[in-house]
């Protein structure tokens, strides 16, 4: 099975993230690191990296190897603020050609709903829907790469699930640029289609990254 994990850190100012990044990017040359990974910086606050890496074994995430690869981002990066793991569909890889990890921005949407409804039913009628969403926003969509959506591995705490934690669908989409996300958003193609997303009344975060290395 593919895991995909995603690591976010934050630097003191832009300058010092981007720095940050340059040193990461030397370092992990002398580390073996996953065949797939990408460190980008997000577009709403250039202090936040966000290094995106993809296993291809689960059980080589805990190798020798891979502790190498951990504590040469911690080095040059800190201590991360978060990390987590995506299953994307039927074990798709983001970065193969054609990916949105592939892509030059990379946009993250994130839904969270109570573990406790998250059935294999519910899987697949969300799946279903945000599918329907997906092909109703192709007719207009120009400059996208490709999307990737799963589930988050981990059960997340969040302020808007009480009582429990929440289980995670979880979206990647490429983009050429930002303008070609802001365009499309303006239509009314897409703010149709996204009525079917605002349905399932479940809080959810967005964000862009821009991929730097």
């Amino acid at each position: 099975m593919t895991v995909t994990q995603i690591i976010h850190f934050r630097a003191p100012s832009a300058s010092a993230a981007d720095l940050q990044a340059h040193e990461a990017v030397k370092a992990l040359k002398g580390a073996k690191a996953p065949e797939n990974y990408v460190l980008g910086t997000q577009t709403q606050d250039k202090r936040n990296l966000q290094l995106t890496s993809e296993w291809h074994d689960p059980k080589a995430e805990s190798s020798k190897e891979a502790e190498k690869y951990r504590d040469t981002v911690i080095k040059t990066l800190g201590n991360p603020e978060k990390m987590f793991h995506v299953s994307f569909k039927d074990g798709q890889s983001a970065f193969d050609n054609g990916g949105p990890l592939s892509s030059p921005l990379v946009e993250f949407v994130q839904i969270s709903f109570p573990a406790s409804i998250v059935t294999k039913e519910f899987r697949n009628k969300i799946e279903k829907e945000f599918q329907k969403f997906d092909d109703m926003c192709g007719k207009v969509i120009k400059g996208n790469g490709g999307v990737a959506y799963g589930w988050v591995l981990e059960e997340q705490e969040h302020k808007d699930v009480k009582k429990e934690k929440a289980k995670c669908f979880f979206v990647s989409r490429g983009w050429e640029g930002m303008q070609y996300f802001e365009d499309v958003i303006k239509t009314e193609e897409y703010k149709e289609a996204v009525q079917i997303l605002l349905g399932w009344k479940a809080p959810w975060g967005m964000w862009h990254v821009k991929r730097e290395f």
